[in-house]
C-alpha cells in the first residue's frame, strides 16, 4: 500500500506531488469505482496531509482567535486579552451596591474596598491591549475576603453579580462566589467558575462551549427570588428557576464572600489570579433604610492620596444617594469625612473636612440643595481597624452618610 508509505516523508516538496497524485485521484472519483480499500487509505493520507500542513511552521506558541499569539507564561505589566462577549450593560452602574475597579488604588497594597479573612493578594497594574488598568492579584494560593459593607446585609432577593477575571487555563485556579444568609445556618450558596466550567452549588456542572482560552473573562450572576441564572463571557451555564434544595429555601441572601484559588505561586513569573472589575447591582436593600441606619451609610469614596478631588469611579455612588434625597425632598443628611492615622492630626482633620465638602459639592451640582447637607471632619480620630497596618489604613477612609433625626 504505497499511499501509505509516502505519508511518512517529511519534505515539502513530497507533499505537494502527493497532494497533486491525490487531487487526480479525487477526480477521478466521481467516474471510476475505486477499491474500497483504496477509498479508505485516500481518506486517511488526507487527514494526515491536513494534520503535517497544520504542524508546518509550527513553534510553541499557539494562535489564538484574533491572531495574537499566547505567550507561555504571563506578564503581569502585557496581560492577553482573552475572546469574551458578555452580556453588556449587565449591571446598571447608576443603581449599583458596590462597584470597585481597582485603579486608583497603590500597588503592593491591600484594596481599600476589600476585608481580608484568609490568604494575601495586593493591588497592582497591568496593560491590556494597550491600556493600562488596576487589578487585584493573589499572592497566596487560597484567598477569602468580602466588600467592605459593614453589617453584611445588602443583597436581598434581587441582585447581579459581575467580574472580570484571568485564567492562566494551567493547573488548579477558581473563582467562587459565595451567597451568605446570616439568618440562616444552611442558607449559603456557592457559584464556581474554572476553565470554562461552571457550578451552581452541588449540582452538576455546565461547560462553556469550545475550548476556554488563557485570558480576561466575564462572570456574570443574576438571582431573583430563588431563581439563579450564571453567564461566562455571555453564555448562559446556569438557569436554575429555584436553587432551594432538601427543605432548605434560598430566596434571598444577605452578602457574599469572595474565594480564589490560584494554580501556583512557585513558577517565575508566578500563576497569580486577578480581578479588573467587580460590582453589585441591581435591588438590594433599600438605601434610604441605610441612610437612617445607626451606622449610617458607610463608602469608601474613592480620592487621590492626600486629595479631596472625587475619583469617576465612585460617581455611581453619590449618584444612588442623590436619587434617594430626591425621592425624599424633606430628609436632610450629614456627610462626615475620616482619614488614616498617617500624617499629623491637624492636616487629617483638615483633609476630611475637604473631602467631606468635595461630596457635597458632587451632590448639589445634582440638583440637591445645600442646606439640606451639612459637613464635618472626624479625621483620624473614629478608626473601624486599629491595627495600625495597609489594610487598617484602607478602611478608615471612608465618608459617612446619615440621615438627620
Amino acid at each position: 500500500m504505497c499511499l501509505f508509505v509516502l505519508t511518512t516523508i517529511p519534505q515539502v516538496q513530497a507533499q505537494v506531488k502527493l497532494g497533486k497524485k491525490l487531487e487526480n485521484k479525487l477526480k477521478k472519483r466521481t467516474s471510476k469505482k475505486i477499491d474500497k480499500g483504496m477509498e479508505d487509505g485516500l481518506d486517511e493520507v488526507e487527514e494526515g496531509l491536513e494534520e503535517g500542513v497544520k504542524g508546518e511552521g509550527a513553534n510553541d506558541q499557539e494562535t489564538i482567535a484574533d491572531g495574537t499569539k499566547q505567550p507561555e507564561e504571563i506578564d503581569r505589566i502585557q496581560t492577553t486579552a482573552g475572546n469574551n462577549n458578555p452580556n453588556t450593560n449587565f449591571i446598571d452602574m447608576n443603581n449599583t451596591v458596590f462597584y470597585d475597579d481597582f485603579d486608583n488604588e497603590r500597588p503592593t497594597e491591600f484594596p481599600s474596598k476589600w476585608i481580608q479573612i484568609k490568604g494575601a493578594l495586593q493591588n497592582n497594574q497591568v496593560s491590556v491591549r494597550g491600556k493600562q488598568d488596576g487589578v487585584i492579584e493573589t499572592i497566596s494560593s487560597n484567598t477569602l475576603i468580602k466588600p467592605a459593607i459593614k453589617g453584611d446585609n445588602y443583597l436581598g432577593d434581587e441582585f447581579k453579580i459581575e467580574m472580570k477575571v484571568y485564567f492562566h487555563e494551567k493547573g488548579n485556579e477558581a473563582y467562587v462566589i459565595d451567597l451568605k444568609n446570616s439568618n440562616s445556618v444552611h442558607g449559603s450558596h456557592e457559584m464556581r467558575v474554572s476553565g470554562g466550567v461552571m457550578w451552581s452549588g452541588s449540582d452538576p456542572i455546565s461547560r462553556m462551549p469550545g475550548v476556554a482560552k488563557p485570558g480576561w473573562h466575564t462572570f456574570q450572576i443574576s438571582f431573583n427570588k430563588g431563581y439563579m441564572k450564571g453567564y461566562l463571557d455571555g453564555v448562559m451555564l446556569v438557569n436554575d428557576p429555584d436553587i432551594s434544595r432538601a427543605n432548605v429555601s434560598k430566596k434571598e441572601f444577605t452578602h457574599l464572600e469572595l474565594f480564589i484559588l490560584s494554580p501556583s505561586l512557585t513558577k517565575t513569573p508566578p500563576l497569580r489570579q486577578m480581578i479588573t472589575h467587580f460590582a453589585i447591582g441591581g435591588k438590594g436593600h433599600p438605601l434610604y433604610d441605610r441612610l437612617s441606619s445607626d451606622e449610617g451609610l458607610v463608602e469608601h469614596i474613592n480620592f487621590k492620596v492626600n486629595s479631596y478631588l472625587i475619583q469617576e469611579s465612585s460617581y455611581s455612588i453619590l449618584d444612588k444617594i442623590a436619587k434617594v434625597l430626591k425621592e425624599y425632598p424633606a430628609a436632610e443628611i450629614t456627610i462626615a469625612g475620616h482619614t488614616d492615622a498617617e500624617g499629623s492630626k491637624e492636616s487629617n482633620q483638615v483633609l476630611g473636612l475637604k473631602r467631606a465638602e468635595s461630596v457635597k459639592k458632587y451632590l448639589a451640582s445634582k440638583d440637591i440643595q445645600s442646606e439640606r447637607m451639612t459637613t464635618l471632619s472626624y479625621g483620624e480620630e473614629k478608626p473601624i481597624d486599629t491595627s495600625n497596618t495597609e489594610e487598617a489604613y484602607a478602611q478608615n477612609r471612608r465618608v459617612v452618610f446619615k440621615l438627620q433625626q
